[in-house]
């Protein structure tokens, strides 16, 4: 009868280690299904991350293509299979939360220069960025992303994070300590750069 951005009646549930183990576990203390996910559109309008989702036929070797431009590029990624295991997210994160006009120019830079790359090809399984606006919707919250590495589809090795073979790593937690955060001033000067060429 009224949309949730409307509601005064709404409770939200925080991050807590309980909801983290929820999430990891993939139930609640009842026994339900637990997945736990994430407007990375902030209230200020800036993000700590970034993700490009690819899904569909081809997604595999367009996310190659496109982590192929970002090592190119110099930028630090992570990829994760998705839930499903039939198309990938590949993450970007930043020292600090940054605009997400900013970051999602960023994104739409590199995947121009993966296009431009093999013009034969084009890039037909790339779907969108998270966050998905760069403003935050009237009483919304902007766009939800589930978390990797829940457990029910990470027993099918998915909603995992791959290797550049797409196999994938070993020690999860070790890889994610190893993904460099990208500073403010490196997005700006590449997004900067971007836009003097047009």
């Amino acid at each position: 009868r009224i949309k949730c951005a409307e509601c005064p009646s709404r409770r939200f549930l925080p991050v807590t280690d309980d909801v983290i183990r929820w999430h990891l576990s993939g139930h609640d203390p009842d026994g339900q299904s637990f997945v736990a996910g994430i407007y990375p559109l902030l209230r200020d309008e800036t993000c700590f991350l970034l993700a490009v989702d690819f899904d569909k036929t081809g997604w595999q070797e367009d996310a190659a293509a496109f982590l192929e431009t970002c090592r190119r590029l110099n930028l630090p990624t992570a990829i994760e299979r998705s839930r499903s295991g039939r198309g990938a997210h590949v993450w970007f994160f930043f020292e600090d939360a940054i605009p997400a006009a900013l970051a999602r120019r960023l994104g739409s830079h590199v995947i121009t220069e993966t296009m431009e790359a093999r013009p034969d090809i084009g890039l037909d399984s790339y779907d969108r960025l998270f966050p998905n606006q760069d403003t935050m919707p009237q009483g919304g919250f902007g766009s939800l992303i589930a978390l990797p590495l829940q457990k029910g589809p990470r027993k099918q090795d998915n909603s995992v994070f791959l290797d550049d073979d797409f196999v994938p790593w070993i020690d999860q937690w070790a890889f994610l300590a190893s993904v460099r955060r990208m500073g403010r001033t490196q997005v700006e000067r590449i997004v900067e750069a971007a836009e003097r060429r047009d």
